[in-house]
């Protein structure tokens, strides 16, 4: 029996042309590559986040005579290279050489290359998600037991991507198939039901999160009402007086608050091994359940910088152990026109400190 491999939590299988690459009527040589805008950096965060990134593709061009599997291997080797230099890498790369009506079970939507990278990567039992621009693509993801993400990067197929959360959540319960403009935000998608799993029926939860990019669709529509815009952002750990200063203070600065909480990943690389004590879907349905919050997202990265880019808040509210000229994010902020304030009572307690006196205090056996 094939054990689960504990580096990966999810898999993504990512189809090639028209996801990762430029659409290329049958990519025949390595020139030819051309990575689409923003592909490397979702691959990168699949590696972050402990997403198995495994390349399944069609490569009937093979059987049809245009090229062979040597000037295959070439283009794939290039595209790890190039997704290397970007700081990305495919955890698997497998391929179907079969004509369309041969029969072959990997030939996508079959389900054969699922099988081996399962074999090969111990990926049973883990979530599947299938990425690429064809109905084949999300077939598959369904052939596998899992869901399908349609990107719009290659066959410019037609498809709703709801501005609006709560109409999102109802597409959402209604099916396994979900539609983002590229490969970034179906890696945003992917992730935030990774969390929409562990609460799925939290009505709160619902009401305020989604991912980075469908959080900043729907401020769109708020932004169409002239409400303004404060985004507060954090780790969240374990939460004390002094969160809720933060931000009910923030949302005293504007009409609506969007709350930016770090991964699992990213608060293990900012405060060290051991770290999160409450996982991400833990501490997403606590802060949930605050009324001060309107909206409520994950980013990935240790900086806000990105997050900045895609939400356009008017204010980026940060808390008292920062200063107005100190914030790490402050000159995207100004680059964006975006005002930095400062808000919350005084910082007198922190996660750390509440982790460090139950320490003590087991220590002392009073605990």
């Amino acid at each position: 029996m094939t054990e689960t491999n504990a580096r990966f939590r999810a898999v993504a299988l990512l189809d090639r042309d028209g996801t990762i690459n430029e659409e290329v009527e049958y990519l025949s040589d390595p020139s030819q590559l051309r990575l689409l805008p923003g592909a490397a950096h979702a691959i990168r965060l699949l590696n972050l986040e402990g997403v198995a990134a495994v390349l399944t593709t069609n490569q009937s061009g093979i059987a049809r005579g245009y090229f062979d599997e040597a000037r295959l291997a070439e283009i794939h080797d290039l595209l790890n290279r190039m997704l290397a230099e970007e700081g990305a890498q495919l955890d698997a790369i497998y391929y179907c050489p079969s004509m369309p009506d041969a029969g072959d079970p990997r030939r996508k939507p079959g389900t054969g290359m699922y099988e081996d990278a399962a074999r090969d990567l111990g990926l049973k039992g883990l979530p599947v998600f299938s990425i690429g621009d064809r109905s084949l693509d999300t077939d598959f993801g369904l052939a596998c037991g899992g869901r399908g993400i349609r990107v719009l990067t290659g066959q410019q197929l037609k498809g709703d991507v709801p501005k609006d959360l709560h109409r999102a959540h109802e597409a959402r319960k209604r099916g396994k198939l979900f539609t983002s403009e590229n490969l970034l935000q179906a890696v945003h998608a992917l992730l935030a039901e990774l969390n929409f799993d562990v609460v799925p029926e939290d009505l709160l939860f619902n009401k305020k999160y989604g991912d980075m990019y469908a959080t900043a669709r729907a401020l769109q529509v708020e932004r169409e009402k002239d409400n303004r815009i404060v985004l507060a952002n954090g780790c969240f750990d374990l939460l004390h007086g002094g969160h809720m200063s933060y931000l009910e203070s923030s949302r005293a600065l504007g009409d609506r608050l969007v709350l930016a909480v770090n991964s699992n990943a990213s608060v293990q690389r900012i405060k060290g091994a051991g770290r999160p004590i409450l996982s991400e879907p833990e501490r997403l349905q606590l802060l949930a359940s605050i009324r001060y919050v309107d909206y409520l997202t994950v980013f990935h990265e240790d900086s806000a910088d990105a997050l900045l880019e895609v939400l356009r808040p008017d204010i980026h509210a940060k808390g008292t152990d920062y200063t107005s000229e100190n914030v790490p994010e402050l000159q995207t902020s100004r680059r964006l026109g975006i005002e930095t304030r400062i808000a919350g009572d005084p910082k007198q307690n922190s996660s750390r400190d509440i982790i460090e006196v139950i320490r003590e205090r087991a220590r002392e056996g009073v605990l």
